[in-house]
């Protein structure tokens, strides 16, 4: 049986549709109905039935999801073991405020280690990244930590970092000295509008500790709230990484820690996707870059979270 099938028939099931799945796996729906008959063919059952929203796995479908999954683990790890690169796709989400400090290193360093895989990089604000992850596109996804992650994926705790107050150039700002939460008090901050972790999280602890908290308007677009702060209109609220070493805005804008307030930053993982030789080795590349940039010390305040949750994590895959 050829195990592109099996891949074809998981990403179905997990989406519970053939169209989005088509879409997601680059196939023309046709293409993918087809794959699906085969197999049914040859497993000899109707694993789905349709359904006014898509298709419902049968009986036969939940056993065989159920049976394919430790074999796919299995099929990729004996493909690893006997050297072969990885190959397949990879879909990663990433926040934009990672890209100067992360993502261009990540992405250039899997085209050049692993040119077999198919890459696609989704880059956006959490609540959207979330909304992908809702609908299982994504096999991993950098992103703020929030309680539970959505149904299907597993979490890995990664960084925590600080996060900055950010001002034009004058205000007296450095990274070697933290600023007061009292600082932020009736200034012209500029930060994005409900739901966001860090407007939550400045505004809930302004207001615990009876600070006024004000904006001067709400800016959904990071590298915009700071290039407003460039020039003096506003100030914003940032996570560190966003401008730590960012040569974009080096020398025009300052800014400081902010005492007490952090970003954790979490891996959500696609449980139904952990198999895959390309998932595998992307995340063990988002470890290896992330050791890498911080064993630098150059990302201010940054802590290692994830070498104690890797055990965890990896047993929350096995029960998946």
């Amino acid at each position: 049986m050829d195990s592109s099938l099996i891949e074809y028939f998981l990403r179905v099931a997990e989406l519970g549709s053939i169209n989005k799945a088509a879409t997601d796996l680059r196939l023309s729906q046709p293409a993918l109905s087809r794959h699906i008959v085969s197999l049914e063919h040859q497993v000899r059952a109707r694993l789905f039935t349709r359904t006014r929203g898509g298709v419902k796995l049968t009986e036969a479908g939940m056993l065989l999801l159920e049976r394919s999954r430790p074999i796919l683990r299995q099929l990729a790890k004996l493909v690893e073991d006997v050297g072969d690169c990885a190959a397949g796709q990879l879909s990663i989400g990433v926040a934009p405020s990672w890209q100067h400090m992360f993502t261009s290193t990540y992405v250039s360093t899997l085209l050049e280690k692993f040119p077999s895989v198919s890459l696609r990089v989704h880059e956006g604000a959490s609540h959207e990244l979330r909304e992908v992850m809702h609908a299982g596109m994504l096999d991993l996804a950098i992103v703020p930590f929030e309680g539970s992650p959505p149904r299907g994926y597993v979490y890995t705790p990664l960084v925590r970092e600080p996060l900055v107050l950010v001002s034009g150039k004058g205000r007296q700002l450095t990274p070697e000295h933290p600023v007061s939460l009292s600082r932020l008090e009736n200034l012209k901050l500029a930060l994005p509008g409900r739901p966001n972790v860090i407007r939550g999280q400045i505004e809930n602890a302004m207001e615990r500790r009876g600070l006024e908290f004000k904006t001067l308007f709400e800016i959904d677009a990071m590298s915009l709230s700071i290039e407003l702060a460039r020039q003096g209109i506003c100030d914003t609220v940032a996570p560190c990484c966003a401008v730590n070493g960012n040569t974009r805005w080096k020398d025009d804008v300052e800014w400081s820690p902010i005492q007490g307030m952090y970003m954790t930053w979490a891996l959500c993982e696609n449980a139904a996707r952990s198999h895959s030789s390309a998932v595998q080795e992307g995340l063990r590349l988002v470890h290896h870059v992330l050791d890498a940039i911080l064993s630098e010390t150059k990302w201010v305040g940054a802590e290692r979270l994830w070498k104690s949750a890797q055990a965890t994590a990896s047993n929350s895959r096995d029960m998946a």
